[in-house]
């Protein structure tokens, strides 16, 4: 018999690392404080399973649009001035990710990641016979603006170079892949598709996972409890001290997204996670102008999928701690936005949505050992949770049996810091 496994978080990153390590014959226990799974960060994001995307918000072209965008509450990324220690230690760690050597090395992580993950997600996918509005037609990446367009060419050029194609379209041929785009309300000047890339409801494939845990794996999830602290002796977890009692297994596996460096800190593990918070919006609409697959606009870094009959539209990055709640004025944009590049659509809004996403200055996420034994993580995903999450969880399931992970861990473990 395998042994026991406590993992704290029920959002996609804890209940994929569940399925992985219950499939593979470990007796899992998930700890989530929400009422079911995929509840917080899990629970309406953009919808998108993008693969092919590589670049880290830290790159060269990010130091100047920070600056630019700095003091707009509009801006797709806002940093919010705070006297907190742990942001600014974060943010100087942004900035010197913002190199071009830094970048690209970052970017192949991604990618080497994001490929894996996608061959993973594709067993998951045909093992479970899950349903989640799963659109398999690519991701295109709209531009309006000629000098972004060309850096996104050269990042596709130098992602080609990896095993990850894309196709560079002109006007025409980014309205043959979504006809929605004929009647956009701004000017578009190319667009970039990624084919291999998917979408579908997170949320849904979250639940529907969990269950199949449950009901295949016997798999305990234990809801309404909250993780107050770590217990530890020496270089060993000895339990977890919950709102429910303190909880204990052989081993323990922290996926608990921005809040992951509030419960390490006590306990001498310093990871610079910081919460990024992202809005999004659920439409209804004319389905006839609603886009198909799902669309990118790089320029004011938003995401839009479909959802069966539903548009789930999702972006901005605001750095504001840890605060959840929906700012008027920053979800404004997104509606606007919305509204003019798909007018015909007649959009009404039936959500809208803040979530915290955990996110580290260079781009990858945190997999595998730490400096206690029996504390594994898989946590720090950023934008690229769900995109992430059966890659990482298969590798953290090798580290946890002690087999030779298939893609390499540089780039992915915590002692990069």
């Amino acid at each position: 018999m395998h042994m026991k496994v406590l993992i704290l978080g029920g959002g996609v990153v804890g209940v994929t690392s569940a399925y992985l390590l219950a499939s593979r014959g470990f007796e899992v226990e998930v700890i989530e404080r929400q009422k079911e799974c995929g509840r917080e960060t899990s629970y309406a994001n953009g919808g998108q399973l993008s693969y092919s995307h590589a670049e880290p918000w830290a790159n060269p072209g990010a130091l100047i649009k920070v600056a630019k965008w700095m003091f707009k509450d509009d801006a797709p990324l806002v940093f919010r001035p705070r006297a907190d220690l742990d942001m600014i230690k974060w943010g100087l760690r942004f900035l010197a990710n913002c190199t071009d050597a830094r970048t690209k090395s970052n970017s192949v992580s991604l990618l080497r990641l994001g490929l894996y993950s996608k061959k993973m997600m594709e067993k998951i996918r045909v093992f479970s016979g899950i349903e989640f509005n799963n659109i398999r037609e690519g991701i295109l990446h709209v531009f309006s603006d000629p000098k972004e367009f060309g850096a996104a060419i050269a990042q596709a050029r130098f992602q080609e170079k990896f095993g990850c194609p894309s196709e560079v379209c002109d006007i025409k041929r980014c309205i043959t892949l979504e006809p929605a785009l004929e009647h956009a309300g701004k000017e578009l000047v190319g667009g970039i598709y990624d084919s291999i890339d998917e979408s579908g409801d997170i949320f849904v494939f979250t639940q529907k996972l969990a269950a199949l845990c449950e009901r295949e794996f016997k798999v305990k999830f234990s809801y309404d409890t909250s993780v107050e602290s770590i217990e530890t002796s020496g270089d060993t977890i000895t339990g977890i001290k919950t709102s429910k009692g303190l909880m204990k297994a052989d081993s323990y596996v922290m996926s608990l997204g921005s809040y992951t460096p509030l419960y390490l800190k006590p306990i001498g593990i310093n990871v610079p996670i910081y919460p990024m918070k992202g809005y999004s919006i659920t439409f209804s609409g004319d389905a006839t102008y609603i886009p198909t697959i799902s669309i990118t606009d790089t320029e004011l870094k938003l995401v839009y999928s479909r959802l069966g009959d539903k548009l789930r539209v999702a972006g901005t990055a605001e750095f504001a701690g840890y605060n959840n709640e929906i700012v008027a004025k920053r979800i404004k944009p997104i509606f606007e936005a919305s509204l003019n590049l798909f007018p015909k659509a007649n959009l009404k809004t039936i959500m809208e949505w803040a979530c915290l996403r955990p996110s580290t200055p260079d781009g990858p996420p945190i997999i595998g050992k730490t400096k206690y034994k029996n504390l594994f993580m898989n946590t720090g995903h950023g934008t690229l949770g769900w995109t992430q999450a059966a890659g990482s969880a298969s590798l953290l399931a090798d580290i946890m049996e002690n087999r030779p992970t298939e893609i390499s861990l540089d780039g992915f473990t915590v002692d990069r810091f």
